[in-house]
């Protein structure tokens, strides 16, 4: 059996070519290891949507090249984003690396490593990078490791947005969703493998089933998704607000299983950012959105993400940014200085804002947004809610940790539980007693 170590980086989309990836090498023989120090072979599956992401890869890469001199390592193999936008020329930099695999070709990896292992080809890197055809991967299911309490259902591939920031769609291909049928058999493994709690993730999961013969539409997955009887609660992550119709958001109001959390990530709220951003919303359909949400979605709460600093963003632009975000639309936010990427039309765009400017006007963003976050949070005590275990805390092994239908996985904070006990992958009443930052703590009633 080949020892076998597997590097995941990047974002949930990512995590779930990770545990294909995992299901096809076990599936194959290879026997996996949680840690690269002795693994025979290691493979990395990288980000590279922005140059942080692209510098945390190389970063990564190298310090793995480095068992390949000094410890068991005899194929490093570099898969995903970094290889499909840079193709062949990432070896140039790091010769250390034996295969390289685009974004559609994990189902390769397997075969490709063991006829390598026969057919060696020292001082050169073979490359398998296709145009991006997702279809041979739809199929594939995730590797899914009890106790885990939840996880992603990527759900499309690609994107047809086009933001003149973003690298996506280049990288990615255009949107390629998964047939419905699929997802419901992948969620069904889901679920009896032991997980409670499906985020369903695509980089625009409203934009769902547009490129299907059928067109099914989100909402006709997730009844669809409903139905599956030990399923706990479904999460919506990245949808769009000129997509969220009245259907939708009927649908998130009345069945109990999808929970009242949106991710919605608007960007901008001043138009004529909107527009050189090349987003397909405007201000006020925004504001109609967000507005019907709140009226129609009891208990809702609501995540977003904004870019500061974008070519050309004037103090009267950021100004409307700064006063919508302390209105208090949003519970949870993101925000993020613009980063000329290159290879994207707005790296192109006159008036790109200074670092330092940039950079004061986040921290305004930041300010505002965390005494919004933290009154919410507050006025969680003394409630009674109902909370996902996860398992026992990695900040003491004296707490369980879990979360709350309105904290979302690796990004909005977990709930401490303080007193009672309860199993990992269990749904549990507690009541909240106490916050700190972005943390709830709470006894199991």
């Amino acid at each position: 059996m080949l020892k076998t170590a597997v590097v995941n980086l990047g974002c949930p989309k990512n995590e779930v070519d990770a545990e294909k990836l995992v299901y096809l090498l076990l599936k194959d023989g290879f026997q996996l290891l949680a840690e690269p120090d002795e693994a025979e072979i290691i493979i990395v599956n990288t980000c590279a949507f922005i140059q942080p992401a692209v510098e945390e890869a190389i970063n990564t890469i190298l310090y793995l090249a480095g068992f390949k001199n000094e410890g068991c390592c005899s194929i490093l193999v570099v898969a995903g984003c970094l290889p499909q936008r840079y193709g062949i020329t990432i070896s140039q930099e790091i010769p250390e690396i034996d295969l390289l695999f685009g974004t559609a070709d994990f189902h390769k990896i397997p075969a490709a490593i063991k006829k390598f292992l026969i057919s060696p080809r020292p001082g050169k890197t073979i490359c398998e990078i296709s145009s991006p055809d997702y279809s041979e991967l739809h199929t594939v299911p995730q590797q899914i490791t009890p106790p885990l309490a939840y996880s992603y259902l990527k759900i499309s591939e690609g994107c047809n947005n086009r933001c003149s920031y973003c690298m996506i769609p280049s990288i990615k291909g255009f949107q390629q969703s998964v047939p419905l049928e699929t997802l419901t058999m992948q969620a069904q493994h889901m679920v009896d493998a032991g997980v409670q709690e499906i985020n369903l993730v695509a980089q625009d999961i409203t934009a769902y089933g547009n490129d299907l013969t059928e067109k099914p539409k989100l909402t006709d997955l997730l009844k669809a998704l409903s139905r599956i009887p030990s399923l706990g609660r479904l999460r919506l992550l990245y949808a769009y607000s000129h997509r969220i119709t009245t259907e939708l958001i009927d649908l998130i109001a009345q069945e109990s299983k999808i929970c009242s959390y949106v991710d919605i990530p608007i960007q901008h709220i001043s138009d004529p950012v909107l527009a050189a951003m090349g987003r397909h919303d405007s201000s006020k359909d925004i504001c109609r959105t967000l507005e019907s949400m709140k009226k129609k979605i009891p208990d809702l709460f609501l995540r977003s993400t904004v870019i500061v600093g974008f070519p050309g963003e004037s103090e009267e632009d950021f100004s409307k940014l700064l006063n919508f975000v302390a209105e208090g639309f949003f519970d949870f936010l993101g925000a993020f200085s613009y980063w000329p990427e290159e290879g994207s039309r707005a790296a192109q765009f006159s008036q790109q804002i200074p670092t330092p400017l940039k950079e004061d006007r986040l921290q305004a963003i930041l300010e505002v947004q965390q005494s919004i976050t933290e009154k919410r949070l507050r006025a969680e005590i003394g409630r009674t809610r109902k909370v996902l275990i996860e398992g026992l805390s990695q900040e003491s092994d004296l707490l369980l940790q879990g979360r709350t239908a309105f904290q979302a996985p690796e990004i909005d904070g977990l709930t401490y539980i303080t007193e009672g006990d309860a199993e990992p992958g269990t749904i549990v009443d507690v009541e909240i007693h106490d916050c700190h930052e972005f943390d709830l703590f709470a006894r199991i009633k």
